[in-house]
């Protein structure tokens, strides 16, 4: 008998909006994601994921048939926050990634120092239409897989792709 993933597979759906397109986390990948040890998962599509702990975050998805000018580019925006009871994130960047043909940009963000009290925060990295292979889906992720260190208290609400 087979036994259930422990990594939840997003349903990698997504909604066009005046300027580009929303992804909710229930269109994500998040490793360890079927772990109620781990996360939190709302069985509603527009509510957020929230992280209970791991060591190993990562959080991936991909919106396809993108099929628009040579030249066009997004900001892809990750909108996060840290809940009250949220730890160790101190010594823990996390990395946001995406990716469109051959094209593949990295920003490191620290939460702590970048919330500051905040209720939410939406951190953006612009990815613009590179060649080869792919070029109709845009990939993108949220890491931290370095240092191995505990974390939790993290919740994603969307990832936003708009159009400049």
């Amino acid at each position: 008998m087979a036994s259930k993933s422990l990594h939840y597979q997003g349903n990698h759906t997504f909604s066009k909006t005046e300027k580009g397109y929303i992804i909710y986390p229930k269109a994500l990948n998040i490793v360890w994601g079927n772990d109620k040890r781990f996360w939190k998962l709302s069985k509603y599509e527009k509510d957020g994921a929230e992280l209970i702990q791991v060591n190993w975050l990562e959080v991936t998805g991909c919106i396809d048939n993108i099929n628009v000018a040579k030249k066009t580019s997004f900001d892809v925006g990750f909108t996060v926050s840290l809940l009250t009871d949220a730890f160790g994130w101190r010594d823990s960047p996390i990395y946001l990634m995406a990716k469109w043909g051959d094209n593949t940009q990295w920003r490191k963000v620290n939460l702590t120092t970048d919330i500051n009290g905040k209720k939410m925060i939406s951190k953006t990295i612009k990815i613009t239409k590179g060649k080869g292979n792919n070029v109709d889906k845009i990939y993108f992720g949220l890491y931290e897989v370095w240092n191995k260190k505990w974390k939790g208290g993290l919740k994603i609400h969307s990832i936003n792709l708009t159009e400049i």
